[in-house]
């Protein structure tokens, strides 16, 4: 658990849903590749209202520009957890 967002199981048991733990307005497109380069995946879909990225293992990270995240293919929350704290980081830094 971070203080900078929380993850856990969405209600549809799926995926993992991660939260800002303050609401940040990103500008998707202008992170899109500063992301992709955090987590090692690729962008799929980069529009100004969603940004998705995937990876050959399957898994997906899909981003909102309110900064909420939907991580799908994640064996546990720990590593779900990792992956959002790679973007955190990143996307503070620009």
């Amino acid at each position: 658990m971070s203080d900078l967002f929380t993850v856990r199981l969405c209600s549809e048991k799926s995926a993992f849903e991660a939260r800002l733990s303050r609401t940040k307005k990103l500008d998707l497109s202008a992170v899109a590749e500063l992301i992709a380069s955090a987590t090692g995946m690729r962008i799929r879909v980069n529009l100004p209202a969603i940004l998705i990225l995937e990876n050959n293992d399957g898994q997906t990270i899909t981003i909102f520009p309110d900064g909420r995240m939907l991580l799908r293919g994640f064996e546990s929350q720990e590593r779900a957890e990792e992956m959002v704290r790679a973007i955190v980081d990143r996307i503070s830094e620009a």
